[in-house]
């Protein structure tokens, strides 16, 4: 693409500053043509059965009129896909905060334990004598 606009300025006849060259005159032309057939556009003349069948550039009308299932699925799947998206990274989080709750929990749980430990720590529970007769 850069290529073949490089190749089209390379090869271009010069034109003087000022005076418009050939292209633009036939662009601005084509232009302005778009412009007035966009604003002379009805509907109702467009689907006026002749005109529809005998002059009317009927193929993007049918190819839409073919892709709106597609193009609905497609947007449709788009739509659903970012929200759930969203929502599992949602729910990333939320469980996230709550493995932190139960885990400071815990830990709080642990210390206050800690606490109550005798100063020689536990004895072991001895049923028996601690010797044998």
């Amino acid at each position: 693409m850069a290529l073949r606009l490089a190749a089209l300025r390379r090869f271009a006849k010069s034109v003087p500053l000022g005076l418009p060259s050939p292209q633009v005159v036939s662009l601005q032309a084509s232009v302005k043509n778009l412009g007035d057939s966009v604003k002379s556009f009805k509907v109702s003349k467009y689907f006026e059965e002749k005109y529809f069948w005998e002059k009317a550039n009927v193929g993007p009308f049918f190819l839409l009129l073919l892709f709106t299932p597609t193009i609905y699925r497609s947007i449709k799947d788009a739509y659903w896909t970012r929200q759930l998206r969203k929502m599992n990274t949602e729910e990333i989080i939320s469980d996230r905060y709550d493995w932190l709750k139960v885990s400071m929990i815990q830990d709080e749980v642990e210390a206050e334990l800690l606490k109550q430990v005798p100063s020689g720590g536990i004895q072991p529970l001895q049923l028996g004598a601690a010797s044998p007769p």
